[in-house]
C-alpha cells in the first residue's frame, strides 16, 4: 500500500496548492503534507536507486560531452564516463533469478555463519599443527610465511582455498624423516575434511535456498495466474460451464484489484463527516491493517450459482412430491 499512500499523500498536495494555509484542530498545517510526502518519497529504496542511476547517467555524459567539445578527454574522479557502470547494476532487478541468489546468501545467513565457524575452527588447527610439526616445510616454499601461529594460519586458509590443497605450500619432506607420514596424513586430512566436506555443505546451503526461493516463486507466478488476488477463488470454479463468466471476466471486472486501490484511495481523501457507515468501517480496517473487509471466497457470479441451483433444488423436490 505505500503506492497508494503516496498517491494520496500527491493528490493532497496538489488540492493545497489551491487552497490557503489552514491550521487543524491538531495544531498541523495542512501544507505538512508535503513535508511528509516528500519524507516519504526520500525512504523508499526503490526511488533512491533511481536517483542513483540517475546521477550516475548525468556524471557520465556530461564528461563524454566535456570531452567532444574540447576535443581532448578531460576525465577525473568525479566527471568520468565510467559511472555509467553504475547503471549495470540494474541487471541484477532486470533479471528475475539474480536476486534469488543474493536471497540464497541472506535467508540462510545464520547456517553459514555456524558453518564458517567451524571452517576458521578447522583452519586453526590445520596451522597450528603446521607450526608445531613441519614449519621449514611451509616455509622452504615461502620464506617467514609460517614463522608464527598466525603465518601458518594464513597459508592453511590462502593456500587451501585458492588450490584445494594445502601440500601445494609445503615441500616434500625427505622420507627418512618420520614425519613424512604425518604430512601425508595432514594434507588428506585437509583435502577430505576442507576441501571435500565443509565447503560442500556451504555450496549445499546456498543451493537449497537457491532451489527453495525457485520453487516458491513458481508457485507465486502459479498462483497470480489461478487464483483471483481479491477473493483467493481458483480459476477451475469461474470455468465451470454451469456459471456464465470467464475467470479473465472476473478479476478484470468484478474483482479488479485497480478498482480496489482506486476506492481506498477515494476513501483516504474523503472527510470523515462524508463518509457512509461501509466506507467508515473500511477506513478503521485499514488502519489497523485487516483485509476482512475483503469479499474472502465470495463473488457475486458464485452466490447467482448457488441460487440457481437451490431453486433447481426445489423445482425437482416439487416434482418429486407431485
Amino acid at each position: 500500500f505505500r503506492c497508494v499512500k503516496a498517491i494520496a499523500l500527491f493528490s493532497r498536495i496538489v488540492r493545497n496548492v489551491f487552497r490557503p494555509p489552514k491550521v487543524l484542530k491538531s495544531g498541523i498545517r495542512r501544507d505538512s503534507t508535503g513535508i511528509i510526502f516528500v519524507w516519504f518519497l526520500l525512504t523508499d529504496f526503490r526511488l533512491v536507486v533511481l536517483l542513483l542511476y540517475e546521477t550516475a547517467s548525468a556524471l557520465g555524459c556530461y564528461a563524454i560531452t566535456n570531452s567532444i567539445i574540447h576535443g581532448t578527454p578531460k576525465f577525473n574522479v568525479v566527471i568520468s564516463p565510467f559511472w555509467y557502470c553504475v547503471c549495470l547494476v540494474e541487471m541484477v532487478r532486470i533479471l528475475s533469478t539474480l536476486p534469488n541468489v543474493f536471497k540464497a546468501i541472506t535467508m540462510r545467513s545464520q547456517q553459514l555463519a555456524h558453518t564458517l565457524i567451524l571452517g576458521v575452527f578447522f583452519w586453526y588447527l590445520f596451522g597450528l599443527v603446521a607450526f608445531v610439526f613441519f614449519p621449514l616445510a611451509m616455509t622452504a616454499k615461502q620464506p617467514e610465511s609460517c614463522s608464527s601461529l598466525a603465518g601458518c594460519f594464513v597459508v592453511a586458509l590462502e593456500w587451501g582455498l585458492r588450490t584445494g590443497d594445502v601440500g601445494e605450500a609445503m615441500v616434500d619432506v625427505v622420507q627418512s624423516d618420520p614425519r613424512r607420514y604425518l604430512q601425508f596424513g595432514y594434507t588428506v586430512i585437509y583435502f577430505l575434511l576442507i576441501s571435500t566436506i565443509l565447503l560442500n555443505v556451504i555450496f549445499g546451503i546456498i543451493v537449497d535456498a537457491f532451489g527453495e526461493l525457485r520453487d516458491s516463486q513458481d508457485e507465486l507466478k502459479k498462483k497470480m495466474l489461478n487464483e483471483c488476488f481479491i477473493c483467493q477463488v481458483e480459476r477451475q470454479v469461474f470455468e465451470d460451464p454451469k456459471i456464465n463468466t470467464s475467470f479473465v471476466h472476473h478479476v478484470k471486472k468484478q474483482h479488479n484489484i485497480w478498482h480496489y486501490i482506486a476506492f481506498i484511495i477515494a476513501i483516504s481523501l474523503k472527510p470523515k463527516t462524508e463518509l457512509t457507515g461501509t466506507e467508515q468501517y473500511v477506513v478503521e480496517e485499514l488502519k489497523n491493517n485487516r483485509t476482512d473487509w475483503f469479499p474472502a471466497q465470495r463473488s457475486l457470479e458464485l452466490v447467482s450459482k448457488s441460487g440457481e441451483e437451490e431453486e433447481a433444488e426445489k423445482d425437482r423436490s416439487g416434482e418429486t412430491d407431485a
